[in-house]
């Protein structure tokens, strides 16, 4: 911890000022638009009131939506704001206020999200684009309907109607979306308009739709008002629109139009590189920005998975850009302004950017760091009305995060730990290649306990003596699952004749070591472990095939980014992936693999290989828990001790358990 004015000092750009048209944020901290799923039928809802208030008391800049449509044909769907209603604008006036109120300015992003649309296919309508090219992207996989020179000029009206309702509901400014392989930016791409009319061809006829749109908008709103634009900086595929490009594209559009401030984004058409996840270095777009900022003479803004103040403040200083987005970072701890402010650097909750709660849960959105974003009505951490003494076992997510709820609420807490350090399975995650961030939770609530003097007793083995000996009012157990080994012909107690057999997650924790050159993961798992291991294997020099006997692979890992670039970067590194392939034996020193019934009964040898690594899940450590319960004492088995589950619902059911005794 360092002083407010040593602070202040180390952070002099992140803490400054900076004007974006009329009003003036802050600081230059940021949340970009993304995706929420807490609106109300469509209207602005007191959770997304609550979301975004606790960003704005936390000391953040500027906050920005998620993507709304400005039009049902842009999607219905998704939890967004419905910009075509007026009855968005009395709630949308409340919300504003709170936000003005506790310091941070508020911007509406406007989208259409053309063949993108999440929910086309769900509402019986067709997708639409600027041509009938099919889309890329998995969760809507279908060829859209070419628009009309009607349809076009229909939504153009629609972003000035938008743009009207935002600034009547008290936002400060509007942000048109042309990125992200949205509408605008399938206008604007050669790769994804084929039209021959006056909306395709030229560079300057794929940009007609977006320069009507933005006189649209401003004929609708006060000169004052502000407008930006979100652009991608490269798509970074064949055929699409590079950095030279959008440097001379962009060019065009300020030139025209009176635009604030100018996002800059990267990715789309098929890569889903979006948002960098935590197996891709942070900062990935920055330099696209700072090429965007050489040719605009308005504030550029930032994005790329940073979320570390320190290196903002670096971005900064070298006038990559003028404003830093650090959405998920906020995600994961919405008071990072405050903290930065007051030197508080050691007590910032980093998002490890594993997009587990933030991308991938149906319950709405949560975080395994957070798991109160979201709930934040519901999870207020007040002082418990009578204090109580709780025993938690077990270091990982879920006993951390119990631990630390409990203790906020002023229990009195105290950790077991049958390891040496804290952190459970988010450990052996970290030292899969890429992946050093998902050791943060452990670093983060190892100081939350030295403030809030909890005690952490590591290399102990909880049971039934220890807690009559400590007696607790409370045992919160924690103790997570422990590796299956499934039932494979020829493999008794993790052993097999002529072939070497380990567990996944062994091997990438480093307890046993791989001795081939060539390796089978056989893969019954849906999570990232199989895919993890293979990665560390590959590191190792090893020739890696990973085998399912399923259709999908990775099926449960977060789908929209991190599958497709954990799958891409381990084709790229030559790991082969075979679906519909399982393992019927180990015989006579060999793997015996199957086509998987009901797909078909052939079965050969895998020649060459003797070492296989096998992922099969978890199952629940519960023989504490189950021992205890009944006994007279309160006994609240959480996360993998109950039952196998993702990462972040464990951290959400440890958090609720503390938060609710």
């Amino acid at each position: 911890m360092v002083s407010s004015s040593e602070a202040a000092a180390r952070f002099k750009n992140l803490l400054s000022p900076l004007q974006i048209g009329n009003f003036t944020v802050r600081n230059r901290l940021l949340s970009t638009a993304h995706g929420t799923g807490m609106g109300s039928m469509g209207l602005p809802s007191p959770r997304m009131r609550d979301y975004w208030l606790s960003k704005a008391k936390g000391g953040i800049g500027l906050i920005i939506t998620q993507a709304d449509n400005v039009d049902p044909s842009g999607g219905r769907g998704g939890g967004g704001i419905q910009l075509w209603r007026e009855e968005i604008i009395p709630p949308l006036r409340q919300i504003s206020a709170a936000l003005h109120d506790a310091g941070a300015k508020f911007v509406l992003q406007m989208n259409h999200s053309g063949r993108s649309t999440y929910g086309g296919w769900m509402a019986l309508e067709p997708v639409w684009s600027a041509s009938a090219v099919q889309s890329p992207y998995e969760y809507n996989n279908e060829t859209p309907f070419e628009m009309r020179v009607k349809d076009i000029r229909d939504v153009v009206k629609a972003y000035g109607s938008a743009a009207r309702r935002a600034q009547a509901g008290g936002v400060d400014g509007v942000e048109v979306h042309a990125a992200h392989d949205y509408l605008f930016q399938q206008f604007m791409s050669p790769k994804s308009n084929k039209r021959t009319d006056d909306y395709g061809g030229s560079e300057d006829n794929r940009l007609r739709f977006l320069h009507e749109a933005l006189d649209a908008v401003r004929a609708e709103v006060t000169d004052d008002f502000c407008v930006g634009i979100r652009i991608n900086g490269d798509e970074d595929n064949e055929e699409g629109l590079t950095i030279d490009d959008m440097e001379r594209i962009i060019q065009k559009i300020t030139a025209r139009h009176k635009i604030d401030y100018v996002s800059v984004s990267g990715g789309s058409s098929g890569r889903n590189v979006i948002i960098p996840v935590n197996i891709v270095p942070p900062g990935q777009y920055v330099p696209l920005a700072a090429r965007i900022k050489q040719v605009v003479d308005v504030p550029v803004f930032c994005v790329g998975g940073i979320t570390d103040p320190v290196m903002a403040e670096g971005i900064l200083e070298q006038h990559q850009a003028d404003m830093v987005g650090m959405t998920r970072a906020h995600i994961a701890d919405p008071e990072i302004g405050n903290k930065v402010r007051e030197g508080r650097l050691d007590e910032i909750r980093a998002c490890i950017r594993c997009m587990e709660g933030c991308l991938n849960s149906p319950v709405g959105m949560s975080c395994v760091v957070n798991p109160s974003v979201g709930r934040e009505a519901e999870t207020e951490l007040t002082p418990a009305p009578v204090k109580k003494k709780v025993m938690v076992i077990g270091g990982g997510i879920a006993g951390m995060q119990a631990a630390w709820a409990a203790a906020m609420r002023g229990h009195e807490v105290s950790l077991y730990e049958k390891d040496s350090q804290l952190g459970g399975q988010l450990l052996t995650s970290a030292k899969a290649p890429a992946r050093a961030e998902m050791a943060e939770p452990a670093r983060y609530f190892t100081r939350q306990f030295q403030l809030l003097e909890v005690p952490v007793h590591l290399e102990v083995t909880a049971d039934e003596e220890l807690v009559g000996r400590e007696n607790p009012d409370v045992i919160i157990v924690a103790t997570g699952g422990v590796a299956q080994w499934p039932p494979i012909e020829g493999i008794e107690d993790g052993k097999a004749e002529g072939v070497n057999v380990y567990l996944a997650r062994d091997v990438v924790d480093g307890k046993v070591e791989v001795t081939g050159d060539k390796v089978i993961v056989y893969s019954l798992d849906y999570g990232m472990e199989p895919l993890s291991a293979a990665d560390f294997l590959v590191d190792r020099g090893k020739e890696v095939e990973i085998l399912s006997p399923y259709p999908h692979i990775g099926q449960v890992v977060e789908r929209l980014m991190m599958r497709p670039m954990m799958l891409s970067r381990l084709t790229d590194r030559g790991v082969k992936i075979s679906i519909l392939t399982g393992i019927k034996a180990v015989r006579n020193g060999q793997i015996i693999v199957n086509n998987f019934p009901p797909f078909g009964s052939k079965e050969w040898p895998v020649e060459g290989v003797k070492d296989l690594v096998i992922s099969a899940g978890s199952e629940a450590n519960d023989a504490l828990w189950r021992s205890l319960e009944g006994k007279g004492r309160e006994v609240i088995p959480v996360g993998e001790a109950q039952a196998p589950r993702l990462l972040f619902r464990s951290a959400l059911e440890g958090f609720l358990a503390g938060q609710r005794l």
